[in-house]
C-alpha cells in the first residue's frame, strides 16, 4: 500500500509549478498597477507644474492670453451731478430774463447714470431764448480702451460732424466771444434802440472783455452786423478740450441762432446750446450773448463735474 501510495504524491509536488506563476502574476499585477498609478501621478504634476507664476497654461492657451491683456483703468468720473441745479439761479436770470421758472425740465432718459440733462426757457426783447444742456459719462467697453480714451474718440466725432478745425485758435483762449470785441460793442450799440437792464445782461468771468458782455441786445439790424468770430473752432480754458458752434438757420419767417460749446472733461462728454429766435428776418439775433452765455454755462458745468469726482 505504501509503495501504491507514493505515486498518488508525487502529482502533489508536479503542481507545485503550476501555483508558482499564479503569485508571480500577481506580484506582477501588483507591480504594473502601482507603476501606472505613479506614472498618473507624475502626469498630474506635470501639467499643474506646468503653469507659470503669471496664471499662463501652455495646455489650453487661455491663461497666456489673459496674462497678455491688461485692463485699461475706470474713468475718472463715476456719478454726474444733478444738471437742472447745475446752472446758477443768477446765471440762468441773466441769460432768461423773461423765465417764468428756473426750475427747468429734466430730460427724459432711461439710464441717469450714463447721460441727464435740463433746459430752460426765456424771453428777451419779446424773443425767445432757450438754454439745454447735457452731460454724458462715457464707458468703454472694450476691456483695452479706458473710458476717457473712448470719451476722447466720442468727443473727435462730434467735432468731425460739426466741422471744427484741428488748431485752437490763439484769440480764443479766454472766451467764445473774446474775438471781434470792441466792434461788437460799437456796432451794438449804434443799433440797439435803448440798453438792456444789467440784470438781463449775460454774467462774465474775470479775464472776459466787458464789451463783449455789455450789450445783450435781441438782434442786429442785418445778420451777422455785430457778431463777433462766428467760425466753427475749438477753444481753450473749458475742460480738458472744447469747442464752439454758431449756426444761423433760417425757417418761414422766423430766424434763429444757436451757439453750441461741447467740452470734454476726462470721461465726460457736455453739450451746452444756447438759441434765441427771432419773427423778424432782417433781426438776426446777435452772436456776441449768446456765445458769452454758453460759455458762462459751460464753466459752471466744468466746476460741477469736478465737484462730483
Amino acid at each position: 500500500m505504501a509503495a501504491r501510495g507514493e505515486p498518488t504524491a508525487k502529482p502533489a509536488r508536479d503542481r507545485e509549478p503550476t501555483a508558482k506563476p499564479a503569485r508571480d502574476r500577481a506580484l506582477t499585477g501588483g507591480v504594473l498597477v502601482g507603476a501606472f498609478a505613479l506614472t498618473a501621478v507624475a502626469a498630474l504634476s506635470g501639467c499643474s507644474s506646468s503653469g507659470g507664476a503669471d496664471g499662463s497654461n501652455g495646455g489650453s492657451g487661455t491663461g497666456v492670453r489673459t496674462g497678455s491683456v491688461s485692463a485699461a483703468p475706470p474713468g475718472k468720473y463715476q456719478t454726474l451731478p444733478e444738471p437742472c441745479g447745475s446752472v446758477s439761479q443768477d446765471t440762468l436770470h441773466d441769460l432768461l430774463p423773461g423765465a417764468s421758472d428756473y426750475s427747468g425740465d429734466s430730460a427724459l432718459t432711461y439710464d441717469t447714470d450714463r447721460i441727464v440733462g435740463c433746459k430752460w426757457s426765456g424771453v428777451l426783447s419779446g424773443q425767445e431764448r432757450h438754454l439745454r444742456v447735457t452731460l454724458e459719462r462715457v464707458v468703454s467697453y472694450d476691456p483695452t480702451v479706458s473710458d476717457e480714451d473712448k470719451a476722447e474718440q466720442d468727443y473727435e466725432q462730434k467735432a468731425s460732424a460739426a466741422h471744427i478745425p484741428d488748431a485752437i485758435p490763439s484769440d480764443s483762449a479766454s472766451t467764445p466771444a473774446s474775438t471781434s470785441a470792441s466792434t461788437s460793442a460799437s456796432t451794438s450799440a449804434s443799433t440797439s434802440a435803448s440798453a438792456p437792464a444789467p440784470s438781463d445782461s449775460p454774467s462774465t468771468r474775470p479775464g472776459s472783455s466787458p464789451s463783449g458782455a455789455a450789450g445783450p441786445s435781441a438782434s442786429s439790424s442785418a445778420p451777422g452786423a455785430d457778431d463777433p468770430d462766428t467760425a466753427p473752432r475749438r477753444v481753450g480754458g473749458i475742460g480738458d478740450e472744447a469747442y464752439l458752434d454758431d449756426i444761423v438757420t433760417t425757417e418761414d419767417s422766423d430766424v434763429r441762432r444757436e451757439v453750441t460749446i461741447v467740452f470734454r472733461e476726462s470721461n465726460v462728454l457736455v453739450t451746452v446750446v444756447f438759441s434765441q429766435g427771432s419773427t423778424d428776418k432782417t433781426q438776426t439775433p446777435a452772436s456776441g450773448p449768446l456765445q458769452l452765455g454758453a460759455d458762462d454755462v459751460a464753466h459752471e458745468l466744468a466746476k460741477k463735474i469736478e465737484e462730483a469726482e
